[in-house]
């Protein structure tokens, strides 16, 4: 039977203090601070497809001199090559929301950019990962099923989990957890509510759309 969860990041210990970290949509860089602040020796691996915020994580990587961290500026999708990046795409644009998925990142007055896109799996490449980070805003479950072979090589793993009532069809939060407690994980569901969930002017849009955010942690017991 799994235990109850502490709450992120405390839920998870590595078993080395040289973890491999996965940070699909790593903005600036805020959580991959926590995370060589936690974990000095981890290596880590940034991805973030907005060109403006991946400015600023290189930037603070490079700035404060952290050693082992890897930045990739992709979209992370089921297939390689590219795709059109949908949201606040400016210097000054707020880049919560911004998506390769329409149903999610073309909202009002959205802008667009076509980014590269990679796949999960040729950025694990077969290694064993201590934690992964998936916030792909509307593309959790197709990126999933990507690296549904390289899950079992996965020991702990958080999703949040973004879907309006028409994308739910491809992007579902119970079909999520039941995909990561197939693979053997133990996971923890709750909705992620609040003003800092995406930015405040698109409020309405999420009203109307329906929209809903779920954060997902999973863990296995023999890696805790």
């Amino acid at each position: 039977m799994c235990r109850q969860s502490e709450s992120f990041p405390s839920f998870f210990t590595p078993r080395t203090d040289r973890p491999l970290v996965i940070d699909c949509g790593a903005n600036i860089g805020v959580t991959m601070l926590e995370w060589k602040h936690r974990w000095p020796g981890a290596e880590v691996i940034c991805i973030e497809p907005d060109p403006h915020a991946f400015e600023l994580l290189r930037l603070n990587v490079d700035r404060n001199d952290i050693p082992s961290v890897r930045c990739i500026n992709a979209a992370v999708n089921d297939v390689a090559g590219t795709a059109t990046l949908f949201g606040e795409i400016s210097p000054a644009g707020d880049a919560r929301g911004n998506s390769i998925d329409p149903g999610w990142g073309r909202r009002p007055q959205s802008d667009s950019q076509t980014v590269n896109c990679q796949t999960l799996s040729s950025v694990i490449r077969g290694r064993h990962v201590d934690f992964l980070k998936l916030d792909v805003e509307g593309v959790e479950e197709r990126v999933l099923g990507e690296i549904v072979d390289d899950l079992p090589r996965i020991d702990a793993i958080y999703v949040e989990v973004h879907q309006t009532a028409v994308t739910a069809a491809y992007n579902s939060a119970p079909r999520i957890e039941e995909l990561l407690r197939q693979s053997g994980f133990c996971v923890e569901t709750e909705s992620r509510a609040g003003e800092h969930a995406l930015p405040a002017a698109q409020q309405p849009w999420q009203r109307r759309v329906g929209s809903r955010q779920s954060q997902l942690i999973g863990w296995r017991e023999s890696a805790s």
